[in-house]
């Protein structure tokens, strides 16, 4: 740490090794959160649940009285 930074020098492009440590760290956290993502159940709006008529009361009543308002 208390020496000087290397450098990674290619072409028009100069970068710190630490830099460049961290870019590379961000981008496979971001890949494995999109990979790894683990998607819910599909859940239906309240409007949607309203339209299906197989659905329990409570959220398509709800949502039936917003429409008609």
């Amino acid at each position: 740490m208390n020496g000087p930074a290397h450098y990674l020098h290619v072409g028009f492009l100069l970068i710190s090794l630490a830099n460049l440590l961290v870019i590379a760290l961000l981008i496979v956290v971001f890949v494995l959160a999109v990979v790894l993502r683990r998607p819910e159940k599909q859940r239906l709006s309240t409007i949607e649940a309203g339209a299906h008529p197989g659905r329990t009361a409570g959220d398509g009543a709800m949502a039936e009285a917003e429409v008609r308002e």
